[in-house]
Parts: structure tokens; C-alpha cells; sequence
């Protein structure tokens, strides 16, 4: 009985916590909707540049990194309504990574717009520095499974879905299933 009392006041605590830990960052986002929460140990990298929408659900270890805000004042990572993002995920977003409403995001999942530079042979990679590359697009109700990787300049179709491992290079239009490396159509969804 007393096992039972220690694991609900342990439940209650971590809840606590969690809650405590979204207060703190939410006025470090340049937006950050109702009802939405981030769990602990995100990094966050320039969230001023970031967007949350509302009863999104950021878990524990996530990595969000932008360079700030786009020239035009637009955030460089826009998150839509009721998006839920997987434990240790990755998001690199130099310029423009859109993600809509309703979006899976499993964990462990990188999603970028940049790339390093490599072309002066001269200089170790890790010397010449990164570039934005291409937009990203998460279209609404799309599924990224566990371990995706979504590379830049990619659209990521609505309510499509991403198989686990997958590292996508190219499109995936709206209502199919894609996977593999790199990613190709597996199917339709609904024929």
C-alpha cells in the first residue's frame, strides 16, 4: 500500500515538473500556443525564431534549432495546431521548415532545410561552415515513423506516411506510404 502511495506522489511530481518546465520556456519562443507543452531537456536553439501553435506536444529531449527569425519576419520553424514531436528529435531550421496541423513526428527524427558545406578541399568540413538548402513541408496528418529523416527542399504530403528508418531525399505525395533509403512509394493509401 505505501509502494502504491510513493509511485502516485512520484506520477503527480513529474508532472509537475513537466508543467513548471513549459512555464519557464514558453516566453523564450517567438509563439507559443495554448494548451501546448514541451517536455524537459529540450535545447533550444534561437526559439525566437519558432512558432508553436496550439496543444502541440514537444517531448522530453527534443533539439530545436533555428538561426533566428527569416529576414522577413516570419519564424523559421512554424509548428501547427495539435502536432505531436517524438523524444530526441532534431529539427534544423535555417530558413523555412513548416510543419501543419496534425502532424505525427515519431522519435528520434532529423528534419532539416540546411546542409553543410563541403566544396573548398582545402578546409576540414567542420571549417566551411552550412547553407539554407530548401524549404521543408510537413503537410497535415502526415506520419514521420521513428528514425525518419527528412532532408531539405522536401514536401512531406498530406496524411502521408514516412516508414521507420526512411531517409527522404525527394517528395512524398499526399495519401501514400513511402520508405527506405532513400524513400520511394510503397503504396497508395485508401486503394
Amino acid at each position: 500500500m505505501l509502494k502504491g502511495f510513493y509511485i502516485k506522489i512520484s506520477i503527480i511530481l513529474s508532472n509537475l515538473f513537466k508543467v513548471v518546465y513549459t512555464i519557464c520556456q514558453r516566453p523564450k519562443f517567438g509563439a507559443f500556443g495554448g494548451k501546448s507543452r514541451i517536455y524537459p531537456w529540450a535545447v533550444l536553439e534561437s526559439p525566437q525564431g519558432i512558432s508553436v501553435g496550439n496543444d502541440v506536444t514537444i517531448r522530453e529531449g527534443a533539439w530545436l534549432n533555428t538561426k533566428g527569425r527569416r529576414g522577413d519576419g516570419r519564424p523559421a520553424l512554424i509548428i501547427g495546431d495539435g502536432t505531436y514531436i517524438g523524444r530526441g528529435i532534431q529539427i534544423n531550421a535555417w530558413q523555412d521548415v513548416v510543419i501543419e496541423s496534425n502532424v505525427l513526428i515519431g522519435d528520434r527524427v532529423l528534419i532539416t532545410d540546411a546542409d553543410h558545406c563541403y566544396s573548398d578541399r582545402s578546409k576540414p568540413i567542420i571549417k566551411q561552415g552550412d547553407e539554407f538548402k530548401g524549404r521543408v513541408l510537413l503537410c497535415s496528418g502526415c506520419w514521420i515513423g521513428i528514425g525518419g529523416v527528412i532532408m531539405p527542399g522536401v514536401r512531406i504530403g498530406r496524411n502521408a506516411v514516412v516508414a521507420s528508418n526512411s531517409l527522404v531525399i525527394s517528395d512524398v505525395p499526399d495519401y501514400t506510404v513511402a520508405g527506405g533509403v532513400p524513400a520511394k512509394i510503397i503504396k497508395s493509401i485508401g486503394e
